[in-house]
């Protein structure tokens, strides 16, 4: 990033010393836009004051049965692109044929073992989803703190050269008034 004039380059995080996040660690960008049942921005920007007064923050909660209608056939298509679905329903499968067997084997009949195998497969899935999304929530936040950490590191870095720069401006500048100064007022030729 080659500059031609002295400007300095804008700088992406806060000044050093800062305590503060940088602007694009507090507002995050968002990858992905539900199209649901809350109202648009450009309807509530055109609509009176008046009209909006009835309205609160917080859209309707969705019921269940509007959930269950939301989901389509294409859906269980991908579900290996949702993050975390495949080590959920992995570990439930493992554990409910491990707890299904393990029940048949002792004695229960089918149906009973069918059923520890069932809520052993749901509590493994779910226990597993949410552990693989806890994880993810981690790691998410520490790459958040790295980005930060890399923006005040490159900050300071470029706050060290600009200072570094003046004070060798400056020092040229006394060099150059103080050969200026040892000048003689005469000529010999």
């Amino acid at each position: 990033m080659a500059q031609d004039d002295d400007t300095l380059p804008k700088l992406r995080g806060p000044p050093p010393g800062a305590t503060e996040s940088p602007d694009h660690v507090k507002t995050p960008q968002i990858y992905e836009v539900f199209h649901g049942s809350t109202p648009e921005r450009s309807e509530l920007a055109s609509a009176s004051p008046t009209a909006l007064e009835g309205r609160s923050n917080n859209p309707p909660r969705p019921t269940f049965k509007e959930g269950v209608q939301s989901i389509k056939s294409d859906d269980f298509l991908i579900i290996h692109q949702i993050p975390c679905a495949r080590e959920g329903l992995m570990t439930g499968i493992g554990a409910g044929a491990v707890v299904g067997a393990g029940r048949y084997f002792t004695g229960a009949r089918v149906p009973k073992a069918a059923n520890w195998a069932m809520g052993a497969f749901l509590l493994g899935s779910i226990v597993q989803w949410e552990y693989c999304q806890m994880q993810r929530r981690k790691e998410r936040a520490a790459m958040a703190r790295a980005v930060e950490v890399i923006d005040r590191k490159q900050a300071e870095k470029k706050a060290r050269a600009a200072e570094a720069a003046r004070s060798k401006r400056e020092a040229e500048e006394k060099a150059q008034q103080a050969q200026q100064a040892q000048k003689s007022w005469y000529k010999i030729w």
